[in-house]
């Protein structure tokens, strides 16, 4: 089973400005199109690892206006499954 975590975004420059604080924490991050299991007001959504979450979530606590909403994604052959995540990002919450 194949699993990592999505972030998506209100726009494209949100996106963008989410890749660059991981990347300038040296955070490996992977733009992808939106899967589309996540609706999302952008199309553009930021891909990173299980083993960076606790990192994310972090940065996020403390700069966490660019991200919309933060997703468990998990793959088993072609069944996939989103849970999104509750945290001081979401807006919803």
């Amino acid at each position: 089973m194949e699993r990592f975590y999505v972030g998506t975004f209100h726009s494209v420059s949100h996106a963008l400005r989410f890749e660059k604080l991981l990347k300038n924490h040296n955070l490996d991050v992977a733009m992808i199109p939106v899967p589309r299991v996540i609706s999302s007001s952008c199309g553009i959504a930021a891909r990173f690892s299980e083993q960076a979450l606790p990192s994310v979530q972090r940065l996020l606590t403390e700069d966490g206006d660019d991200v919309e909403s933060i997703y468990l994604l998990s793959y088993e052959g072609k069944k996939v499954h989103a849970e999104r995540l509750a945290g001081p990002w979401d807006n919803d919450s």
